[in-house]
């Protein structure tokens, strides 16, 4: 279903949308569709943490997994992605599946060589960590944002289609006027960060109700000349800093965790194509540190002096992903990591 024609009409919607009155964007943007029959998408975000002199057991254990992902899991999509330095000054190496198939991943998840493959790399006083975020989306959870209808990233690459440009986009609040769920449901957190299960090395806990997830990218594979240096002059160092507060302090603004992540080859090297992977305590503060906060401003001023130069013409490209999620749907598992990585960060010291 086209995003502008959910059912959701002012007279019905309890929340009202932040849509200005006869909105027109200043520039295209798109949705992937994942189709009439698609309930929900499940998404595991895998990986290793750990310090250099280990590099190569970390790819040869997010290598090994994404294969698994894909063979076993039989995923609809997977990709690798590396972040240099995470909240507890160590690094990842992360591989990130979808499946649209309902109950596959609880099936993966089961099956024997997982399992088997999970307990090798979990044992008591390996050097590294390893970790699962497990989230189960509603498709009236998700939503996603394209500049460019063509390129496949993320769940896109499971998707059944492509809206038609689309009008809630390009204000403060169009994230939320995106999700069907917003029209009935403030979506407001409650609870906290709790812990399910800790056993020696391994915790096991669930986040609060209604936290907000945001995976969201920028491309500049295949980009070179002009635009390619003003981006990496320009925008790249801001949205670095933006990342970096987030990450270590981001407690100020409700953030869980952020990571800012490039994506990977199966040899664990580095692409023109990063993201930042962040869980906020809930889309509301997810909302105010776009809007308000002096880190994000900076990134958006950046990118609204960068980006006219190119217009129509501009080859970088653009995308991200947002789920708000019930907290009986996702839960993460840590084995040997850091205290305070992922979602560890939200528990009482």
């Amino acid at each position: 279903m086209p995003p502008d024609s959910h059912d959701d009409s002012l007279d019905e919607r309890r929340h009202p949308l932040r849509m200005p009155p006869d909105w027109v964007p200043p520039y295209p943007s798109f949705m992937s569709e994942l189709g009439e029959n698609a309930s929900a998408a499940s998404m595991a975000v895998m990986g290793c943490q750990f310090d250099a002199k280990d590099l190569l057991l970390a790819v040869e254990f997010a290598s090994g997994l994404a294969a698994l992902m894909r063979e076993t899991g039989v995923a609809n999509h997977v990709d690798l992605s590396a972040c240099e330095c995470d909240s507890a000054g160590r690094s990842q190496l992360v591989a990130t599946g979808y499946w649209l198939k309902s109950g596959a991943l609880t099936s993966f998840f089961d099956h024997p060589t997982f399992k088997a493959y999970w307990a090798r790399h979990s044992l008591d006083g390996l050097g590294y960590g390893v970790f699962r975020e497990v989230f189960d989306i509603p498709v009236e959870r998700f939503e996603t944002l394209h500049s460019d209808p063509t390129h496949l990233v993320g769940v896109a690459h499971a998707r059944e289609g492509v809206s038609d440009p689309i009008d809630r986009h390009a204000y403060w609040g169009s994230m939320r006027d995106r999700l069907p769920a917003s029209a009935g449901d403030a979506l407001d957190p409650s609870g906290s960060v709790e812990i399910l299960e800790q056993v020696s090395n391994r915790i096991v806990v669930r986040p609060n109700e209604n936290v907000a997830v945001i995976r969201s990218g920028q491309d500049l594979g295949g980009v070179d000349g002009i635009e390619r240096r003003e981006y990496y002059a320009d925008v790249e160092p801001v949205l670095r800093k933006g990342m970096a507060f987030l990450r270590d302090e981001g407690e100020e603004v409700n953030c869980l965790d952020c990571r800012y992540m490039a994506f990977v080859d199966d040899t664990g090297s580095a692409t023109d194509h990063t993201f930042g992977l962040a869980y906020f305590r809930s889309l509301a503060d997810l909302e105010r540190w776009s809007e308000h906060h002096p880190t994000h401003l900076a990134i958006f001023n950046a990118f609204l002096e960068f980006a006219p130069r190119y217009g129509p013409a501009m080859k970088s490209r653009y995308w991200h992903e947002v789920s708000v999620l019930p907290a009986h749907s996702l839960f993460a598992e840590y084995v040997n990591c850091a205290p305070g990585t992922g979602f560890l960060s939200g528990l009482a010291d």
